[in-house]
């Protein structure tokens, strides 16, 4: 084949577009994504390889690799010994499943939408003689659009089937269960969801005359002017005490300060486990708990409408949906599982099932098409604990396998365990073996085991290998269209991100590739064989299943192209309060520490030049805002390496604070990263410090050790901001204004030995400008005189108390040498005459001993200490 160009002759399951891997069509109709057959030349290289892929690749999200007929790798798996944990599946629930919603938390809700009707629930309804779930049937209409459009669309039986429970013994869904169904929604949900739907609009609420609930309002919720008006037409976020019951403050009684104090005190968000600034907290409407909004997962920008429950009411942990863990397989007793089941569910076809049988049943068993169906998969299999189907140097070599041929493909560059690590990999300086990360993971399946729709941990590359076994079905949607499909996705299941927000990062969701396909979003398929790779890219959301046993391995891969998404990744964690995988600031900084490809450069220096903008300007915010005080970061005990144990964490959005962090002496062992510098606490800005790892004028040196292949002036990165500029008592100071005064400043005394007082002073004034850019180079070094200045008066003064107090070790003479002897005097220090008694009079005793030695060889030790004793 041509250079990074797919093979013109089809091979069988290329004949026709949407084929299956067996030459059968696939039962969606798909396009199928491209498949690779590279020369034994173009195979040498795998990241020189996939990079001249990617443009004709990355369009469809993935890719398949099909390796030269030379490449068989050893399976290095031991069927007999090898043994590792399942997990069940529910195939019939990874789409059609209601969400879980707590039960009490809806009745609560429902009860409230009632009494303010002026109506009460007398006794849940029945449907076919059992109790009707009235939270399953608000969220399974919600599923299919609401009422309107369930009603028009006829949608009431696949409403049926999400609201019953999986049994056998489930009533079946008659035209008159489906009317009763119908009715008892009209009846009893109808109402609620136009009320909902008003409240989610911010609509005005229909208040209770009865509870008077317009004179109203709440202890801690209180507003002033129009916030408070606010408040009372959304219903208030109610407050409850210790013993549950409810406290309100009616306008015409009177509360204590000490009560309000009391009440104040006793609000802790439950992320950043502070109860500052107390107007933006908001108390769930059941358990009582509070959050700040901006400590939220994702955030809030304003209070909302109505009655607010925190996730952990709305979600049910009994009724949340996820892979239960199964038991424990080996090898051979898994494949006889698997086996059996395939054979036993196509037991009734005369002819062997295609893939494309496979596929159409998989569909029909997710959209509940079928009875219930729970298979096992092996997924996610620490390879560092378990063991990897390719070789490795500390396995030992298997019989039946030659030792040279075992060593070949240990070192083997497409060998899952080396590929991280491959040179120009932006991974290969991450000193921990994170697993699936760094460390691959095995997957045993069956049919019908699935991998649910997701993109990969921080947006890497993904690489899968299936070793042996029945084909594998992916499907995928490019990186370029992820926004469209999370839109789609939040569309046909509304109800389960209402309950879970961050859904797209459970795996636990399929939705079939036809409906993102009618709604204008690119999506693509490619069938598996075993000794086929498939490459996933940056971003791209991607499910499948698999066709019956196999076995599969993959591991994430970083090249450089990759950076841009890493940076996406991370403000992408950020925004849902969920930690990284490694640090994307300090992978930034190692890699641009180290030698890199020139083809690499580019990226790296394109990344790092978002950073450093970034930083700068988050920084001189800061400082705007008058913190002012600073101090650096401790260093590292391995600069040259990734490592996430380190680095502490923003305790709001759970950033890693790498380059920089926000601290105050009100809370010691918190911090911020510098965006939510301000939900700290509420103590003055004087009063908060700035930490730092690399000033602004080191992160530009790390960038121009990068820019030999381009041409840019880093300098000119400062240049393209607005100077630094705060407001204080009216006047308006730039940061460059102010640093000028401060060096006129010591240069007016530097003909004198300065005062401790003024060193103090000088150096606490300086903080503010250690951590600027190039253009704060002439402050640093004036800062690290003056800081050398205070060193050696801290010396002084601490050898002149350690001798007072007989301290042990003593002070030894070339300390006192050294300090007597620094010229000229850097500061005033009060103890340096008595350091200089003591010099001289340790050198005169070093010159009798010395003397004493030349004339009287036969000195005895004791003779020493006598001399010493008396002074000679």
């Amino acid at each position: 084949m041509g250079r990074g160009r797919q093979r013109i002759e089809n091979p069988p399951w290329r004949q026709k577009p949407g084929s299956g891997g067996d030459g059968s069509f696939s039962a969606l109709g798909l396009e199928e994504g491209p498949v690779f057959y590279p020369t034994e030349e173009e195979f040498r290289d795998p990241l020189q390889f996939i990079a001249q892929i990617r443009e004709q690749s990355e369009p469809y999200g993935i890719c398949r690799i099909v390796p030269p007929e030379s490449w068989k790798p050893p399976f290095a798996i031991e069927s007999e010994s090898f043994i590792f944990p399942t997990k069940h599946q529910s195939i019939h629930q990874l789409q059609e499943r209601t969400a879980a919603c707590d039960r009490d938390t809806f009745k609560l809700e429902y009860s409230r939408y009632l009494e303010r009707e002026g109506r009460q629930l007398e006794a849940w309804p029945v449907l076919d003689g059992e109790a009707l779930d009235l939270c399953k049937l608000y969220n399974a209409v919600k599923r299919h659009g609401g009422y309107n459009n369930v009603r028009d669309e006829k949608k009431w039986a696949e409403v049926f089937r999400m609201v019953r429970d999986d049994s056998l013994q489930a009533p079946v869904a008659t035209d008159s269960v489906l009317a009763c169904l119908r009715e008892v929604y009209e009846s009893h949900l109808h109402g609620y969801e136009v009320h909902q739907a008003n409240v989610s609009a911010g609509k005005l609420l229909r208040m209770s005359k009865s509870r008077g609930m317009d004179k109203t309002k709440h202890v801690g919720r209180k507003r002033q002017g129009e916030e408070e008006q606010q408040e009372e037409m959304q219903g208030g976020k109610r407050r409850k005490s210790g013993e549950g019951v409810e406290v309100v403050a009616v306008e015409s009684a009177g509360v204590t300060a000490a009560g309000m104090e009391e009440q104040r005190v006793d609000q802790i968000c439950e992320q950043c486990h502070s109860g500052a600034y107390e107007k933006s907290m908001l108390l769930c409407d059941r358990c009582n708990r509070g959050w700040h909004l901006y400590c939220l997962s994702p955030p809030l920008s304003a209070i909302p409408h109505g009655n607010w429950y925190c996730l952990e009411c709305l979600a049910s942990e009994n009724d949340s949906f996820g892979f239960a863990q199964g038991k424990e397989y080996s090898y051979e007793s898994f494949q006889r599982f698997a086996d059996r089941f395939r054979r036993k569910w196509f037991a009734s076809r005369s002819s062997p099932p295609s893939n494309s049988d496979v596929e159409a049943d998989f569909w029909r068993i997710v959209e509940r098409g079928t009875d219930p169906v729970e298979v096992l998969y092996g997924s996610d299999i620490d390879t560092g604990l378990y063991g990897s189907g390719f070789p490795r140097a500390s396995d030992r070599v298997p019989h039946g396998f030659k030792a040279e041929v075992w060593e070949e493909y240990v070192k083997d560059p497409w060998n899952l365990n080396n590929f991280p690590k491959l040179e120009d990999s932006m991974l290969r300086m991450v000193q921990d073996d994170i697993p699936g990360v760094i460390v691959p993971w095995l997957y045993m399946g069956m049919m019908f085991s699935s991998f649910c729709w997701h993109y990969e941990d921080h947006c890497f590359y993904s690489i899968n290998y299936l070793h042996r076994g029945a084909p594998k079905t992916w499907y995928s949607v490019p990186g370029s269209a992820a926004t469209e499909f999370e839109q789609v996705m939040q569309k046909s299941f509304p109800d389960l991100f209402e309950a879970q927000p961050d859904l797209l990062f459970q795996l636990v969701t399929m939705l079939n590739p036809t409906v993102l396909r009618d709604s204008n979003v690119p999506v693509c398929t490619t069938t598996q064989e075993a000794g086929h790779f498939v490459i996933t890219f940056p971003r791209s959301y991607h499910g499948g299943f698999n066709h019956g046993f196999n076995c599969a391995e993959a591991v994430n891969f970083a090249p450089a192209d990759w950076l841009p998404m890493g940076g996406f990744a991370v403000e992408r964690y950020r925004l849902y309060h969920k930690r990284a995988v490694i640090s994307h600031d300090e992978l930034l900084c190692v890699v641009a520490k180290n030698k890199i490809s020139a083809e690499a450069k580019p990226y790296v220096r394109n990344e790092l030049v978002a950073i450093i903008k970034k930083e700068r300007a988050h920084r001189e915010q800061l400082w705007a805002n008058g913190v002012v005080r600073s101090a650096r970061m401790p260093p590292r005990a391995c600069e040259n390496h990734i490592s996430t144990e380190e680095d502490p964490m923003c305790i709001i959005c759970r950033y890693y604070l790498h380059l920089s962090a926000v601290v105050c002496s009100c809370r010691p062992s918190k911090a911020v990263c510098l965006q939510h510098a301000r939900q700290l606490c509420e103590c003055p800005a004087e009063q908060q410090m700035l930490l730092y790892r690399h000033s602004l004028a080191e992160l530009d040196d790390l960038l121009v050790e990068k820019e030999s292949a381009v041409d840019i002036k880093v300098g000119d990165l400062a240049a393209q901001s607005e100077p630094t500029k705060r407001s204080v008592l009216g006047r308006v100071l730039r940061q460059t204004d102010l640093a000028e005064k401060w060096l006129e400043k010591v240069q007016r005394v530097s003909h004198a030995s300065p005062t401790i007082e003024f060193l103090e002073s000088v150096l606490r004034d300086a903080e503010q400008f250690l951590w600027g850019g190039h253009e704060m180079d002439e402050v640093r070094k004036v800062e690290r005189k003056l800081a050398a200045a205070r060193r050696w008066a801290d010396e002084v003064a601490e050898c002149a108390v350690s001798v007072n107090d007989g301290r042990v070790p003593k002070v030894t003479f070339r300390v006192l040498e050294r300090l007597v002897g620094t010229e000229p005097v850097p500061c005033i220090e009060s103890n340096l005459a008595f350091v200089k008694m003591l010099y001289e009079d340790a050198k005169r005793m070093r010159e009798k001993i010395t003397g004493f030695v030349l004339t009287e060889p036969c000195l005895q030790v004791w003779d020493y200490a006598s001399m010493m004793v008396v002074g000679v």
